[in-house]
């Protein structure tokens, strides 16, 4: 088939752990590849036996057991993340025979995340996750840092996922990329910089992150949060109170620092437009629903899904041209509704 990419429409936090879980399993992909910055983003997928799965290094859709797993040479490698991850999950999910990463990836130090923990703007004014992501990727840039094939402890773990990649999709056969944060979240395309990452996070930037030739995209799936959200600081269109996120019952928390999400009251339809215009997505997937309308949590039939919701779903269509092909009813994995709108 080729390569099927998830991203995210506005300032991450929408569920892209989940629905490329979810897309991976139900595809039956050969590769699962993370993209993105780094460690800074942290993906999380409730099984459906209410087991947690939080990632900060590897993919969600590690969870297609017959998948390999990789990291993109443009993703920071932080060895420590790495290792405790594979360890956490190894005895669910038989993780070590099956996952590499990239051997040019730039390697996340102690004395990177120290060094961003103690920078003052990092810290306070943008809100850095103090992963040490940024400062890898700023003296990768200079040609200074490390890559995962000079660290002794990632030996064995290494490979070339840019040519594992294409010669897949060179097959045939069916490979997933799992892009990190949002869309307007990224470096050299938001008005909001400096409060942003370390880099671009759009499907074409997810794309190059792990090597892949754009002739081998064949589906970009981008999630829209039905109730946007925003961790650390900048611009939220539309923002609610922590008093009213409370009242609803809504609050989120992040999976990388804890910290409480900002949430907005509804979808800033001109930041959509601008994601569709950069992503260019072939899908929509509309997370978060049951934050928007209680009475869809736990739905997986379409015809049961609520007019709120559906009236949504064809807002949406009408302002970005793009079907809306899935809708997330709740917390655990099957709780996703695919939709017949193609």
């Amino acid at each position: 088939m080729g390569a099927v990419i998830v991203v995210d429409a506005f300032w991450g936090d929408s569920g892209k752990g989940k629905i490329a879980a979810h897309l991976a399993r139900r595809l039956g992909v050969t590769y699962s590849a993370r993209a993105g910055t780094g460690t800074n983003a942290g993906h999380s997928v409730y099984m459906e036996n209410g087991k947690l799965l939080k990632l900060n290094q590897l993919p969600a859709a590690l969870v297609q057991k017959d998948s390999q797993v990789r990291v993109g040479s443009g993703v920071a490698v932080d060895p420590e993340i790495f290792l405790r991850e594979l360890e956490e999950y190894e005895s669910d999910f038989d993780l070590k025979g099956r996952t590499k990463v990239d051997y040019r990836c730039p390697v996340i130090t102690p004395e990177f995340r120290k060094a961003e923990a103690e920078d003052n703007g990092l810290a306070h004014k943008i809100g850095s996750t103090k992963s040490g992501t940024g400062f890898a990727l700023s003296q990768f840039v200079l040609r200074k840092a490390k890559q995962a094939k000079d660290m002794p402890e990632l030996e064995g773990f290494t490979t070339d996922v840019a040519a594992e990649m294409n010669e897949a999709c060179d097959r045939g056969e069916t490979v997933l990329i799992e892009s990190s944060q949002g869309t307007w979240l990224s470096l050299a395309l938001t008005p909001d910089y400096p409060y942003c990452t370390s880099d671009n996070c759009t499907a074409a930037a997810s794309a190059d992150d792990v090597g892949l030739n754009w002739k081998h995209i064949e589906e970009v799936v981008m999630l829209v949060k039905a109730v946007p959200s925003r961790v650390g600081e900048g611009p939220l269109p539309f923002e609610i109170s922590k008093e009213e996120i409370e009242d609803r019952g809504i609050a989120e928390y992040g999976v990388t620092t804890g910290r409480p999400r900002r949430k907005a009251s509804q979808i800033s339809w001109p930041h959509l437009r601008y994601s569709v215009m950069l992503n260019g997505p072939t899908q929509i997937a509309l997370t978060f629903c049951d934050h928007l309308d209680p009475d869809v949590v736990g739905i997986r039939d379409q015809g049961k899904l609520t007019r709120k919701v559906m009236s949504l779903v064809e807002r949406i269509e009408d302002e970005c041209g793009v079907p809306v092909t899935l809708v997330e009813t709740g917390k655990t994995l099957d709780c996703i509704v695919k939709l017949d709108r193609r």
